[in-house]
């Protein structure tokens, strides 16, 4: 049952359970245990669906150490640096040259829509060696999509990208990371794994790169799979300079701390 549905069903008890109460047709104090409690599972599903990670649906990877990725051995202090809401123009290609430079291979989770406007940039980032993956067609929040509106949306996303990179498509971080047991059924059936994170400096806040890499750094286990953005969903407005820039200051200063940089696969 989608979470929506869930929330309403339960909004609409607690509600009631009010009106019962205020109206003497059950005793107050029920009333508001009733309600509270209808109001706290409410609460508990939602948080299970918008929180990134893995302790209600564990199909969503938000670790490489998890079996469903590829099961190829990682270094023991592995961690991933990952990218969404590209490709974007300046930023996606700038990012790219810090990468070679650095000589690390990263994940972009990539926006269809922003794909077919910057083809280039997605064969840059494919014959660079880079792991392609998919955000979505639209940045559309999976959880406001009916099954048949998001389903559709994994199907020309996915075979938007692999058309223009000529990879194929294997990996799906949904908008905001929000997704339920519908939107993991979908992306079972269409053979993407659901992958979050756990390390997210909330980069998009604008701040600077320093505080991007503080972040980034204090927050590092071996493992980790860092959500960075190179792209702004859905206008397009705010620059990305800042986090182009912290890239390599983070990956100095884990290398320094003997972490090696992997794409997931």
């Amino acid at each position: 049952m989608r979470t929506l549905y869930i929330l309403i069903a339960f909004m609409l008890l607690a509600t009631m359970s009010l009106w019962a109460g205020r109206f003497n047709k059950i005793k107050k104090l029920p009333a508001v245990i009733i309600a509270c409690l209808c109001m706290s599972i409410a609460g508990i599903f939602l948080a299970c669906s918008v929180l990134p990670g893995d302790f209600a649906y564990k199909e969503t990877v938000t670790n490489l150490g998890n079996k469903q990725l590829s099961g190829k051995a990682v270094p023991a202090k592995a961690i991933a640096l990952t990218f969404d809401d590209g490709p974007y123009e300046p930023y996606t290609s700038n990012l790219l040259v810090k990468l070679q430079e650095k000589k690390v291979k990263a994940t972009f989770f990539i926006i269809a829509e922003q794909a077919e406007k910057h083809p280039d940039t997605v064969r840059k980032i494919a014959a660079a060696g880079h792991t392609i993956a998919l955000h979505q067609y639209r940045h559309v929040d999976s959880l406001k999509l009916s099954k048949k509106e998001l389903k559709e949306s994994l199907l020309k996303g996915k075979a938007t990208i692999e058309k223009l990179s000529g990879k194929e498509v294997k990996l799906w971080r949904p908008c905001h990371g929000f997704r339920d047991v519908a939107v993991l059924a979908i992306a079972r059936e269409i053979g993407l794994t659901v992958v979050n994170w756990d390390n997210i400096p909330r980069d998009w806040t604008l701040i600077s790169a320093g505080e991007i890499t503080r972040r980034v750094v204090k927050d590092a286990s071996p493992g980790s799979i860092v959500l960075l953005h190179d792209g702004d969903s859905p206008k397009y407005k705010d620059p990305r300079t800042e986090t182009i820039n912290a890239v390599p200051k983070i990956i100095d200063e884990l290398r320094s701390q003997g972490y090696t940089f992997v794409a997931i696969e």
